[in-house]
């Protein structure tokens, strides 16, 4: 599942909703003590769009007299929330950075002790290029820690039957309530070319880290998180390519509540991929 944390707050099509679902904030909570930022003085909180990462931060800082925290994100509104959300706290200097993350060492010039990212390696093409760079702006055994819910691997096998359901049903759909079908011609979204584990692992003992710690992390996924996943441009995209994306929202989330209904299920299972890597020297 792509980032919500990273959506333009103003889109019709953003994940601003899904953010702050209590299942969301507890695997990014993982992650974060994941990292161990506690006594860390300056840390970047790569993608942080509306600050919900940075505040997962804030809770778990000691000492911050010193902490300085680098908000950097693409999207300038969500960055405008993030201020308006964060701007007066006091627990450490936050220093928002309007950039794309492929662009980190121009956009942050110091060394620090962590970058945390969550959800969004996925979406980067070149995703050896962008290891490099955190790993020229992290101090020597400066940690890098990652999630991501887009990795080959990440749908338990009983969740399956799940997806299959609702796939199907909302072509079916789809086909009847707009008589529309997706354009199997249209380029897929980045967040559908998935890597396995080993995979990440590999690309970064190339890009010169330790993998300290790497796991994988059921979460049960809510009918609303589904929901709000379906109604996010890179989703519908990803699954409905060259459908109007409020056509295919509306076939997706009206066939949604009849799976869940017809399946008697509260939740359904997704893996999520958790690696905390050390920059080797």
């Amino acid at each position: 599942m792509p980032n919500p944390e990273s959506s333009h707050p103003s889109d019709d099509y953003s994940f601003t909703e899904f953010s702050s679902l209590p299942f969301y904030r507890r695997v990014n909570s993982r992650l974060v003590d994941m990292s161990g930022v506690f006594n860390h003085h300056k840390i970047i909180d790569l993608g942080c769009g509306t600050g919900g990462i940075t505040k997962l931060i804030l809770e778990r800082l000691t000492g911050t007299k010193e902490t300085v925290i680098y908000a950097v994100d693409h999207s300038a509104s969500a960055l405008r929330a993030a201020v308006d959300e964060l701007g007066g706290r006091k627990e450490a200097a936050i220093r928002f950075v309007h950039a794309e993350v492929q662009d980190l060492t121009a956009s942050v010039n110091e060394q620090v002790d962590a970058v945390i990212y969550c959800n969004s390696i996925h979406y980067v093409n070149d995703k050896q290029k962008l290891l490099q760079q955190i790993r020229d702006r992290l101090k020597p055994g400066g940690i890098l820690a990652f999630n991501t819910s887009f990795f080959e691997g990440s749908h338990p096998p009983e969740s399956l039957d799940f997806y299959r359901r609702w796939m199907m049903r909302s072509l079916r759909t789809l086909r009847s309530d707009h008589g529309l079908f997706p354009d199997k011609n249209a380029s897929k979204t980045d967040a559908r070319r998935q890597l396995t584990p080993e995979e990440y692992e590999e690309l970064l003992k190339e890009a010169g880290f330790e993998v300290v710690i790497k796991e994988s992390v059921v979460a049960p996924v809510p009918e609303d998180g589904f929901h709000h996943i379906s109604g996010f441009r890179d989703w519908i995209e990803g699954i409905m390519p060259g459908v109007p994306l409020g056509k295919g929202r509306d076939a997706l989330q009206k066939s949604l509540k009849q799976v869940f209904k017809e399946m008697e299920i509260e939740s359904v299972p997704r893996i999520w991929l958790g690696i905390m890597a050390r920059r080797a020297d």
